[in-house]
């Protein structure tokens, strides 16, 4: 299938101040979502990519943020199921898709925190084994 990217939007950039310290050799937890949005009649498929940065034990959150990677995929209305809002793209074409957003969402996140208190929070590198539809 034919497609490229078109553009990446930030949607949320929030960095939450700490209550208390962070031990200097804190773990950070992460949570991860995607979602999928379309526009058939543009051809555009938009992954949306959401953040969550914890410390270690989950109870304080640090970070969230947000970003769309909007795709230009052409012929995508053949792969749409209007009645039932169903994408039915190939399950291998959904995974580039998803982990090229993760890995860009990755390259912003990395800038935002740079050069402050969760400069070394960088997201990890995620093996998908089921798209998220």
């Amino acid at each position: 299938m034919e497609y490229r990217i078109v553009a990446l939007e930030v949607l949320e950039a929030n960095l939450i101040a700490p209550t208390q310290n962070l031990p200097k050799e804190i773990i950070f937890q992460f949570d991860v979502n995607l979602e999928h949005r379309w526009n058939t009649d543009d051809n555009i498929l938009i992954v949306v990519t959401s953040v969550a940065i914890y410390t270690n034990d989950k109870k304080n959150t640090l970070a969230k943020f947000k970003t769309n990677t909007v795709y230009k995929i052409e012929g995508l209305a053949s792969h749409v199921d209007s009645a039932n809002q169903k994408l039915n793209l190939p399950t291998d074409f959904i995974l580039d898709l998803n982990e090229t957003a993760i890995s860009t969402t990755r390259g912003s996140l990395f800038s935002f925190l740079r050069g402050t208190y969760l400069h070394n929070a960088v997201l990890p590198i995620i093996n998908q084994t089921i798209p998220v539809q």
